[in-house]
C-alpha cells in the first residue's frame, strides 16, 4: 500500500513539474547605447568638453611661447656665442619636451575625468539591469558587447527597453 501511495506521489509531482518549470530567460542588452541615452551623459560630455577646451588653450599657450622662443632664438643665432646658442638650444629642447610630455599628461588626465564621471552612470545601470533581471526571471543576461551571446533570435531577450523603464526613462 505504501509503494502505491508513494508511485502516485511522485507521478503526480513528475505530472506538475513541467507546468512549474520555466524553459530559461536569457537576455542581452548594449550598454553603450544604454548609457548614452541617460540624460547624465550630456553633462559629463559638457564637463569633458570644458575641461578638453581648457586643457588644449593651455597647450597652445605652451606651443605659442615656444614659437616665439625658436624666432627669437633664429634672429638672435648669428650674433651668439657657441655657449650661449648652446644653452639656448638645450632650452629649446626642455621647452618641447615639456609640451610633449603636458600633451600626454593632458590625455590621460582627460581619460581619468571621464572615467570618474561615466563610474556612477555604469553602476547606476548596473543596478538597473540586476533588478531587470530578478524582476522579469532571466536566468543570464549579457551584455552585447562583451563578445559574446549564448543564445540568439527568439531565446534571447533585448532588455534594454526593460532597464530603461526601471532607469525611468524612455
Amino acid at each position: 500500500m505504501i509503494p502505491k501511495l508513494i508511485v502516485a506521489a511522485a507521478a503526480a509531482l513528475l505530472l506538475c513539474l513541467p507546468a512549474q518549470a520555466q524553459k530559461p530567460k536569457f537576455g542581452h542588452f548594449d550598454s553603450g547605447a544604454l548609457i548614452e541615452s541617460l540624460p547624465e551623459v550630456k553633462n559629463v560630455q559638457k564637463a569633458l568638453e570644458q575641461e578638453q577646451a581648457k586643457q588644449e588653450a593651455q597647450l597652445t599657450a605652451l606651443q605659442e611661447d615656444f614659437s616665439k622662443q625658436i624666432q627669437n632664438y633664429q634672429d638672435k643665432q648669428s650674433s651668439m656665442t657657441e655657449d650661449e646658442r648652446i644653452a639656448k638650444e638645450e632650452e629649446l629642447q626642455d621647452m618641447q619636451q615639456r609640451i610633449v610630455t603636458f600633451r600626454q599628461t593632458a590625455i590621460q588626465d582627460l581619460q581619468k575625468k571621464q572615467q570618474e564621471l561615466i563610474a556612477p552612470i555604469s553602476q547606476k545601470v548596473l543596478m538597473a539591469v540586476q533588478q531587470v533581471g530578478v524582476d522579469n526571471g532571466f536566468l543570464y543576461i549579457f551584455e552585447r558587447k562583451a563578445g559574446f551571446i549564448l543564445a540568439t533570435g527568439s531565446q534571447s531577450i533585448d532588455v534594454a527597453p526593460l532597464v530603461k523603464k526601471q532607469l525611468g526613462i524612455q
